[in-house]
């Protein structure tokens, strides 16, 4: 993946996505403390309040091979309103990985799941990993619908633990089947249809527009 890809998710509504940086754990911190306590505890199945420094360092620290993640920059703010990760289950199991999504609450029902799920996709299939597992509180009816629904021919769903729903999904090559938002994804990421604009660009963007609006409150 470049160093940050702009998204189109329907008419005026941008995102950047780029991997993870070790310089984003205030991006992080805020992006958490902005969620509501239902986000959080789809999340981490428990009441967690906030990150503290040693969840960051893990969450941002990341090798890009056995643990990657990808994040969603509003391009007007700067904010982070969402993350998409994987973790290789096991040094034994290096071809599964957990994988889990975190969506800002006024992101979600935008597309954003499925653009950060399809790129997060193709970058463990780029480092050898075949399956995603995913696991979700039964109750969460988005992230269950947008895991079962994501390559519906490559996915099975077991409900036996009560009050959750484990996905395992077969990560496809591009050009495997053709009926998911995984295959589209792979297509066009293979055909360079992928719009790229550089992070560094948009962060002196966001600058500029930050100094301009407190220019504008002085004045």
């Amino acid at each position: 993946m470049s160093d940050s890809d702009r998204v189109v998710l329907s008419p005026g509504v941008e995102v950047l996505i780029r991997p993870i940086r070790a310089t984003d754990k205030h991006l992080l911190a805020e992006g958490f403390e902005a969620l509501s306590p239902e986000a959080r505890f789809q999340r981490f199945f428990a009441p967690v309040v906030r990150l503290n420094e040693s969840d960051l360092a893990y969450l941002t620290e990341v090798d890009h091979h056995n643990h990657e993640a990808l994040v969603a920059i509003d391009p007007e703010l700067g904010d982070l309103v969402g993350v998409a990760r994987y973790v290789r289950t096991s040094p034994y199991r290096d071809k599964e990985a957990e994988v889990a999504i975190v969506i800002g609450d006024p992101w979600r029902g935008k597309g954003l799941g499925k653009a950060l799920l399809s790129r997060l996709a193709i970058r463990a299939r780029e480092e050898g990993v075949t399956h995603f597992l995913a696991v979700i509180l039964a109750d969460n009816a988005n992230a269950t619908d947008l895991f079962e629904n994501f390559a519906p021919r490559k996915t099975k769903v077991d409900t036996r633990t009560p009050g959750q729903v484990e996905v395992r999904i077969d990560l496809p090559w591009s050009g495997e089947f053709s009926d998911s938002s995984l295959a589209y994804a792979l297509r066009s990421a293979a055909r360079g249809n992928h719009r790229f604009r550089t992070w560094r660009r948009m962060r002196r963007r966001i600058r500029r527009r930050r100094q301009r609006r407190q220019a504008s409150k002085t004045d």
